[in-house]
Order: structure tokens, then C-alpha cells, then sequence
């Protein structure tokens, strides 16, 4: 089930003009598609704009999110295809992106975790019942 988390920023360029607010939601769609990648985001940015495939990736320096990357015809080298002027818009976005993944991967171990309703109603009669035979025979 794909984990999203919502974010407001609020950014001012270097002439001092404020963008507004930007909301942020991650929407984490695949876990492990690939090797060297723990999972693929789709993020929307506003009501304007979604970046598709950016990747979630574990090396020496913890999580690290990655870009979506184009291959250079001339070159055959990969540049980055979308990228932030501001540095402190990256880390917000990398931020979103990040909540969204820990959500995503410890949803599932806290909903195994909660027992269901009527699981330990049921486990109990039968160890009631079970106890019971016994005794009779």
C-alpha cells in the first residue's frame, strides 16, 4: 500500500520575493524494484507538478534520495533531470520523501503487530474448551 506524507514549505529566493507555499506529498510506489534501491517515489509538488522515479537508496551516509537521471546521447553519461537551485528546497523535498518511506516500511510491521478484534476472543475459548474435555475423561 503506497505510504504518503504531506508537507508545507515556505521558501524566499535570494531577492527576498516569497514563492508561497509549496505543498509536498511523497507517494512511495515500489520497495526494492531494483538492486542498490530500497524504493521508487512519485512526489507532487504542489498542484502543478509530480517527479516520477525518484529512488531511495542506503550507502555509508544512511538514506540518500536520488533523482530521476537522463542519459546524455553524446556523452552516454546521466545528468540529472530535474534538480533545485536552493539547497535548503532539496533537503525539505528529500525530508518528505524520507517520512514518507519510514512510514511506509513500519506500517506494515505495526499493523502485524496489533491483534485482531476477535483473535484473542476466539483463542480463548478454545483453550476453554480444550480444558474441559480434559477434565471430563
Amino acid at each position: 500500500m503506497p505510504g504518503t506524507t504531506n508537507q508545507n514549505t515556505t521558501q524566499e529566493n535570494a531577492t527576498g520575493n516569497s514563492m508561497g507555499q509549496l505543498q509536498m506529498e511523497a507517494i512511495i510506489m515500489q520497495h526494492n524494484p531494483e538492486r542498490g534501491v530500497l524504493a521508487c517515489a512519485d512526489v507532487k509538488i504542489g498542484g502543478f507538478m509530480t517527479i516520477r522515479n525518484v529512488r531511495i537508496r542506503e550507502d555509508d551516509y544512511g538514506l540518500t534520495v536520488s533523482m530521476p537521471r537522463t542519459k546524455m546521447p553524446q556523452t552516454d553519461q546521466y545528468k540529472d533531470s530535474v534538480f533545485f537551485a536552493d539547497r535548503s528546497m532539496k533537503e525539505q523535498f528529500d525530508q518528505v520523501i524520507l517520512d514518507a518511506y519510514q512510514n511506509s516500511v513500519l506500517s506494515p510491521v505495526l499493523n502485524d503487530d496489533m491483534p485482531e478484534e476477535g483473535a484473542d476472543l476466539e483463542e480463548n475459548m478454545d483453550q476453554e474448551e480444550g480444558s474441559g474435555m480434559s477434565m471430563g475423561m
